[in-house]
């Protein structure tokens, strides 16, 4: 019988992969309207205005356009990101279902989806693949779970 915390997981894995592998697709089907997407910049607030208005977000961005404005770099990592979905996507419906070797399929995914981008894009693709490292504390709580598997 599955915990209604294992299944829980499983329904998030599920919403996540299917954006994911949407957005990918979009990728790897507009790749030059993807590159042409331009980043928006904050303007600085001026000096005086800082002082006396507190911050209640900080923005640690590096002010990188979201996706590179290269559409030959912007094929590889959208390959990678339907990889990495697709694989989490298998792993999440094979835990579903109860099957053991389904965590090891979505670790494998995980692994995929942080290392592929590094090596195509180097480690400013790490910007694009903040997902990934969500995906890090699920690969702990499915490993929590994986009692309830067989």
């Amino acid at each position: 019988m599955r915990s209604q915390f294992l299944t829980i997981l499983c329904i998030l894995t599920f919403l996540s992969c299917a954006k994911d592998l949407f957005l990918s697709i979009v990728s790897l089907s507009n790749m030059q309207r993807v590159a042409e997407t331009t980043a928006i910049t904050r303007k600085p607030l001026p000096d005086d205005r800082k002082k006396k208005e507190k911050a209640y977000f900080e923005d640690r961005s590096s002010g990188d356009v979201p996706m590179p404005s290269d559409p030959a770099l912007i094929q590889p990592l959208a390959i990678a990101q339907l990889l990495y979905s697709s694989l989490t996507l298998i792993g999440a419906i094979l835990m579903f279902r109860l099957r053991r070797v389904g965590f090891w399929v979505y670790v494998a995914g995980v692994a995929v989806g942080l290392i592929l981008p590094v090596i195509l894009a180097g480690f400013g693709a790490l910007n694009v693949s903040f997902g990934v490292f969500f995906s890090l504390l699920f690969v702990y709580l499915y490993w929590t779970n994986i009692g309830d598997m067989k």
